[in-house]
């Protein structure tokens, strides 16, 4: 496996971005939107090449986020709708690559 598509959540609290790789249980931070997501993408792919050079992507390709924390993130995402919290909800799919 050289490429995978993953889709990551990215929450706003306080100033810092936490990015969370829905496919690979995988989190990073940033400052920015913009420095969070690529953060997330260098963890992914960080991830993926030593799965790939440990011959073990069968066991560890997909490893979900446990369905806890995504339950978590929805009732946080049902609440900053009905209020004007100053917290931001973000989600976007990005390819990753394992180095040869």
């Amino acid at each position: 496996m050289n490429e995978i598509s993953f889709h990551g959540i990215i929450e706003k609290s306080n100033d810092i971005y936490t990015a969370v790789c829905l496919e690979l249980d995988i989190s990073t931070e940033g400052q920015t939107l913009q420095e969070a997501k690529f953060n997330l993408k260098e963890a992914v792919e960080g991830y993926l090449e030593s799965v790939k050079n440990d011959n073990e992507e069968d066991e560890f390709i997909p490893r979900p986020v446990p369905e806890e924390v995504i339950e978590e993130y929805y009732q946080r995402f049902k609440t900053l709708l009905k209020s004007s919290a100053n917290s931001e909800f973000y989600e976007f799919s990005e390819k990753a690559y394992a180095s040869n």
